[in-house]
């Protein structure tokens, strides 16, 4: 890469540090990436209602070639949150078939919506987090009590448990319906086939007329994968799954130690 048009970052375990906040040598390098005409795409699992917060602490709504991927590629968002483009979302029949292996292998289903989000207490294993806590939050123990008109905006699946019994989910897994990617050791997102964040990034990049050479991307996660992929530059952090950084054409620094940061200012 000769030249950098667009920087692709996932949110947690990438951009974000342990507290959920931008370290500020990292926020400062991405704000002189924008002032010099490069954009942010954030691309992360969340929505745009939740991501765009992230967004505002990098002033993103005053530079056009920035913007959101969400839902791990499900939408496109621009700058100024525009939906720029938006793929099929999952529906109450597909959570009825994810809910099929949640209690094959005895796992906890959490269900995103708009304003809300429903956990599935399975296992029960009180793994889930208030990292979302802008949202409603409900523990139920069966899909019928979420009202109907809930799914005509199901946002994201996610899957619970332990890190041992995640991998032997995903091991025996053969010819899923859905697209399994680990995002940390016990949580597990569930996309559609064929959706992911490499395909929104290689849509974003045609979108502002930017060769997909011209792109860097990083991430840690197995949902991060394709992105990493496509992109010009794909760097996994050092907290990476070993199977992102077997794929990234580099590694990085960890998330706690300004990775993405000291690898632009070094690259550059």
């Amino acid at each position: 890469m000769k030249n950098i048009s667009l920087i692709a970052l996932d949110m947690d375990g990438t951009l974000l540090d342990a507290s959920l906040n931008i370290k500020p040598y990292t926020h400062d390098v991405l704000m002189k990436m924008q002032n010099d005409g490069i954009g942010i795409v954030l691309a992360s699992g969340r929505d745009i209602l939740l991501l765009k917060e992230f967004g505002a602490r990098l002033n993103i709504n005053q530079y056009p070639m920035s913007g959101y991927i969400c839902l791990n590629g499900l939408e496109i968002y621009d700058y100024q949150e525009n939906l720029l483009f938006a793929e099929k979302k999952l529906h109450r029949d597909d959570v009825c078939q994810v809910l099929e292996v949640a209690q094959k292998f005895h796992l906890d289903m959490v269900l995103f919506f708009k304003e809300s989000l429903y956990v599935v207490e399975i296992a029960h294993t009180n793994r889930f987090t208030l990292q979302f806590a802008g949202l409603t939050n409900h523990s139920i123990e069966s899909i019928e009590e979420i009202p109907l008109q809930e799914f005509n905006d199901l946002r994201k699946i996610a899957l619970m448990q332990t890190p041992e019994i995640i991998e032997k989910m995903l091991n025996q897994l053969d010819d899923a319906d859905y697209d399994y990617c680990r995002v940390d050791d016990d949580w597990v997102e569930v996309n559609p086939l064929d959706i992911h964040k490499g395909k929104a990034l290689k849509r974003y990049a045609q979108l502002k007329n930017v060769p997909i050479e011209e792109v860097i991307a990083f991430g840690n996660g197995e949902n991060d994968m394709e992105m990493l992929e496509v992109a010009g530059m794909g760097i996994a952090m050092d907290n990476s799954f070993d199977s992102v950084k077997a794929i990234a054409d580099d590694v990085c620094l960890d998330n706690e130690s300004d990775g993405i940061a000291v690898y632009l200012e070094k690259y550059l």
